[in-house]
């Protein structure tokens, strides 16, 4: 199979899980691939017109082979309208659920399914320094879309997948807390974080927190006195993250 008709096979979730690969693009994400993960990549002529590629291609060429195709071929292996000029096949790299539970806080998705919020909850979790966990039915991590708004945070955060048994399992020994609206939800800043190790659980805007998850936990929710009903999924984790980090640490 040549590289070009792998890469369009990546485009799919089954030849993703398949292959254990998934393709990185553009300039900014490309730079935050570690070189050992690399195992091709692509770019065009006009992609070395500046410095900062010229330099990231030499790095990359000293770990793994690279091919200059056209723009228009580039095109059509891209999963983005624009591409910038770069493309990288990347090795699926997931963490040890002890390198995750080595942190203070864990971020746990239960079925968040949009790409777009799962990336960028990974951003705010990478920055936050917290751990994450994949429960059923979230968005598959390593998917274009996600890959992409998690800003390079996918390669230096660790995370896991398992299902809601496993992970209630493995939280046996710290707090469990669900993002809910419920009477006997607790409003967010209240709540000691620095007290315990905890895993704080956020769930879809359509279904929210799965009754499974939310027996076993403590509710907690943002208080709001405007007029939208909810707030998006990745704007809730990165307040409630926040408020955590900013107690355990100060």
């Amino acid at each position: 199979m040549s590289n070009t008709k792998l890469v369009r096979k990546l485009a799919q979730k089954k030849y993703r899980n398949e292959l254990k690969l998934f393709v990185a693009e553009g300039l900014r994400l490309c730079e935050e691939v570690p070189p050992a993960q690399i195992e091709f990549g692509f770019y065009t002529r006009e992609f070395l017109s500046d410095e900062r590629a010229r330099r990231l291609i030499e790095q990359v060429k000293n770990f793994a082979p690279l091919e200059e195709i056209s723009s228009s071929t580039l095109e059509k292996l891209s999963d983005t309208q624009t591409p910038q000029g770069i493309l990288l096949v990347v090795r699926q790299k997931f963490s040890t659920l002890e390198e995750v539970t080595a942190k203070k806080i864990i971020v746990a998705l239960d079925g968040v399914q949009d790409p777009g919020n799962v990336g960028t909850i990974l951003r705010t979790a990478a920055a936050f320094d917290c751990g994450i966990i994949l429960l059923e039915g979230s968005a598959e991590i390593f998917n274009p879309k996600v890959v992409r708004s998690s800003m390079g945070a996918i390669f230096y955060l660790p995370f896991v997948v398992m299902g809601w048994e496993e992970f209630l399992q493995a939280m046996s020994s710290r707090e469990i807390l669900a993002a809910a609206v419920d009477k006997s939800a607790e409003i967010y800043y209240r709540h000691d974080f620095g007290k315990n190790s905890a895993a704080i659980v956020f769930g879809s805007e359509a279904n929210g927190v799965s009754k499974k998850i939310l027996d076993a936990a403590r509710k907690i929710f943002i208080p709001m006195n405007g007029h939208a009903e909810s707030l998006n999924v990745a704007t809730s984790a990165a307040i409630i993250i926040s408020e955590a980090v900013r107690q355990s640490k100060f």
